[in-house]
């Protein structure tokens, strides 16, 4: 459950690792899932991470992230990573109006060890390899809790066969950045992204290339008309 508040809240540095591996039946990712006791986002799925602390080092805030990104993978999952294995995938700001903000970098790992995952037991609960698609069949029964970052990110991942593929895409873009304006109504809440049509004027109805998410009876929703 998102907390809001009127005073605009300094976004905390945080990192994200989205591991992929290519299997016979296709490309998988890893889910964890979160505590259902844990306040903050309780019994959702999400990728492995966490918060950048003071003591990481590095001249950037990415620089920073990326080192934070792979302590906090082995923390949840026992995985190793080295830094230079991780590409840019995309950067996410919690909105102006929501109490807990993070400014949040995703990464990319195409190839991860091949180990077992280990998970705490304690803060995260459970762990699967799953295909994109079907993390979101599952999210759209309402069988599986996602946040939009997760589930913008697993969208994302869909249009992918392979890592190959989804690396050599990765390499040549840009990281997106999802910087959300949120639009509350009786009914919903809209999070628009910087390149929806009704991102400026906070203009959810406004006719145009549509990219949001959507939340509803506490479900999320995404919807991407751009190029259509």
């Amino acid at each position: 459950m998102l907390e809001f508040q009127d005073k605009v809240a300094t976004p905390l540095p945080a990192a994200t690792v989205i591991l992929c591996r290519d299997t016979s039946a296709g490309l998988e990712t890893l889910l964890l899932q979160r505590n259902p006791e844990i306040k903050n986002m309780g019994g959702t799925w999400v990728f492995p991470g966490g918060k950048v602390e003071a003591s990481d080092p590095g001249e950037t805030e990415v620089a920073r992230a990326r080192l934070a990104a792979v302590r906090e993978t082995e923390e949840e999952t026992g995985l190793s990573l080295t830094p230079e294995a991780l590409q840019e995938f995309s950067h996410w700001l919690t909105p102006e109006v929501i109490k807990r903000r993070f400014s949040t970098w995703f990464f990319l790992v195409t190839d991860p060890v091949d180990e077992p995952v280990r998970v705490d037991g304690s803060e995260i609960v459970d762990h699967r390899w799953v295909r994109p698609h079907k993390a979101l069949a599952e999210q759209e029964a309402g069988r599986l809790k996602l946040p939009p970052p997760t589930l913008v990110s697993l969208h994302d991942l869909n249009r992918f066969s392979g890592g190959g593929s989804l690396r050599e895409t990765i390499s040549r873009r840009t990281p997106p950045r999802f910087f959300p304006r949120i639009v509350r109504r009786t009914d919903e809440m809209v999070m628009l992204y910087p390149d929806d049509v009704g991102y400026d004027t906070a203009d959810p109805d406004r006719p145009g290339p549509m990219h949001r998410t959507y939340n509803r009876n506490n479900r999320f929703y995404y919807v991407d008309t751009r190029g259509q």
